[in-house]
């Protein structure tokens, strides 16, 4: 197993992010319940991975909690698992001179019952083999060629792995990459000053935030720089396909050039306007259009909402409840929508015919009407003929940006099937999201996303995206639920910008089936025991848990589960 691999392992098992630290990482130990990084992981100068839990976890505990064996940690020969089909390609990191500085080993088939595998190799001062770069002077894939390219005033292909700048060399062309996809050092810059540049990049996630980086590391600093979306090639989240799968497809080296004559240089995009500022006066002046709501209480024009639970809680049935509500001037739970609003309803999950049964029995009720054609329309994947958009990359969001203009409330549901290229544990990764979310609103848009939440009940991934929002509503399941009560939740609003009192206050529903089989919401209060509320008012007063025992005479336990019932109460 290599160290990237087990690191993987551990994220996916914890849900929290390693950090760099030292040679190695640190990371949440997965074999016990860990609320601070306690783990410790590295490579030896041998291969092998270190790895220790300052909290006293054996190595038999932190493998068993992730699946593997102890043996993985060792490393794996070439031959121990595949035999003789195991095939080692060299791709050597060469200087100006021809020496080889390290290499990169692929091998396929890969580790562990992976396709293919990766690891690095050079030798060390006593001729030992070295399988890292610690210390070791990054340099281009190719240098030599690509420094009589750049003499020779050549254009430079920018790629992001060795195969594919061999196989443009088979072609004749010069190509070159970084040891690391997404690391780009200012030398690298200075070996390609004077050259024409041109990037391809690999149709996935990290190929097109290396796109990125490469864009804003060169421009203005090469003589030219052009950008190549090669035709036909189809984004998708990992593994994406590349310049050499695409010459594979039966594209030539001729029809690549000729699409590269027809792109003009790279420039990055410029504001339409300057930033405007107004003085106190003027803006005290301005006649701004009111704020109106579109379902009240809690829901305002050009309002951001979040609506999270956990899975099987209900959340799609309220926002269904909510879109069909605003779009028809009616009601739904507590709420009460003033008139009909154009709704548009992204779906990211739901089979069609489940979506088709839903809306079917909401519009059959009796007390309501349904909404004028284009006041409620609906995008769902299993009426589409391609994937769904992946609305975190701008250009698959303009195949909707007709349907959402048109529209007053655009509902998301989900952030995680429809913003596929988002890390949500990373809050930078959601700041082009809260960018477009904001420019909606100044076109006038309202947005309902809805969320996840993870094991622990809150929502998933970083609260950054939580900043702009007017509001967050939090569903979950009653003390004592059981499967056979359905849909049955409590309501808690857990940021409230511009409503309080009883219309914040947190409240049960259950979704009942009548004897016609049609649907009926019943809507009550939460009774919040005394106990619950003196340990919420002990918290925001600041006490610690000894004092609230003192003042309350409950035990540390009851306290504590007190505590965790008034966040669910959204009391404190």
């Amino acid at each position: 197993m290599m160290i990237n691999e087990l690191i993987n392992l551990i994220e996916v098992k914890t849900g929290f992010g390693a950090k760099k630290s030292g040679r190695g990482y640190s990371l949440r130990c997965p074999a016990h319940d860990d609320t601070t990084p306690s783990l410790s992981v590295s490579e030896g100068d041998d291969g092998k991975i270190l790895v220790n839990c300052f909290s006293g976890c054996s190595h038999a505990n932190i493998c068993g909690s992730l699946g593997i064996e102890i043996t993985s940690l060792f490393p794996t020969k070439l031959g121990d698992e595949y035999g003789p089909a195991g095939q080692r390609i060299e791709y050597p990191y060469r200087d100006e001179n021809g020496h080889t500085l390290f290499s990169k080993i692929r091998i396929e088939p890969g580790f562990n019952g992976k396709s293919k595998s990766f690891y690095w190799e050079r030798l060390g001062e006593k001729g030992e083999i070295i399988k890292n770069l610690d210390g070791c002077q990054k340099i281009l894939y190719r240098l030599p060629e690509v420094l009589k390219a750049a003499q020779e005033k050549k254009t430079i292909f920018l790629v992001e792995g060795e195969k594919d700048v061999d196989k443009l060399a088979q072609y004749g062309l010069v190509a070159t990459t970084a040891p690391e996809s997404l690391k780009w050092q200012d030398d690298f810059t200075a070996v390609l000053h004077e050259c024409d540049v041109v990037i391809l990049y690999d149709m996935d996630k990290t190929g097109l935030e290396r796109r990125d980086l490469l864009c804003k590391s060169l421009y203005g600093k090469v003589r030219s720089l052009r950008v190549i979306d090669l035709p036909g090639l189809e984004y998708q989240e990992s593994h994406g396909k590349d310049i050499s799968d695409w010459f594979a497809d039966g594209n030539t080296t001729s029809r690549l050039l000729e699409i590269l004559a027809s792109r003009t240089d790279y420039s990055p995009t410029v504001p339409k306007s300057k930033i405007r500022a107004v003085t106190l006066e003027e803006f005290l002046k301005m006649e701004l259009p009111k704020r109106e709501m579109i379902l009240a209480p809690f829901f305002p024009s050009q309002g951001l909402c979040l609506l999270y639970a956990q899975r099987g809680v209900g959340k799609t049935h309220v926002a269904l409840g909510i879109g069909y509500a605003i779009a028809t001037g009616g009601s739904f739970l507590k709420w009460k929508a003033p008139k009909p609003r154009k709704v548009l309803y992204i779906d990211g999950e739901m089979p069609a015919g489940a979506m088709q049964e839903r809306l079917q029995r909401i519009s059959l009720k009796e007390d309501l009407k349904l909404p004028d054609p284009s006041y409620l329309q609906l995008i769902t994947p299993d009426l589409q003929d391609n994937a769904m958009p992946d609305l975190s990359i701008k250009e698959e969001r303009g195949a909707l940006e007709d349907l959402i203009l048109g529209s007053d409330l655009i509902i998301i549901d989900n952030i995680s099937t429809l913003f596929r290229s988002v890390d949500e544990n990373e809050a930078e990764s959601w700041q082009p999201v809260q960018d477009w979310a904001l420019e909606l609103r100044r076109k006038g848009k309202s947005v309902l996303f809805v969320h996840h939440a993870g094991k622990k009940g809150l929502q998933r991934g970083t609260s950054k995206r939580e900043d702009v929002l007017d509001c967050v509503i939090k569903l979950v399941q009653p003390s004592g639920y059981s499967a056979d009560q359905g849909a049955a939740f409590e309501v808690i609003f857990e940021k409230t910008r511009h409503f309080t009192g009883n219309d914040a206050a947190p409240f049960q529903v259950r979704l009942k089936e009548e004897e016609d089989g049609l649907w009926q919401w019943e809507v009550g209060g939460i009774t919040i025991d005394s106990e619950v509320e003196e340990v919420a008012e002990a918290v925001k007063e600041g006490l610690t848990i000894g004092q609230t025992m003192n003042r309350t005479g409950l035990t540390k336990s009851q306290v504590e589960t007190r505590k965790k019932k008034a966040k669910e109460q959204g009391l404190i």
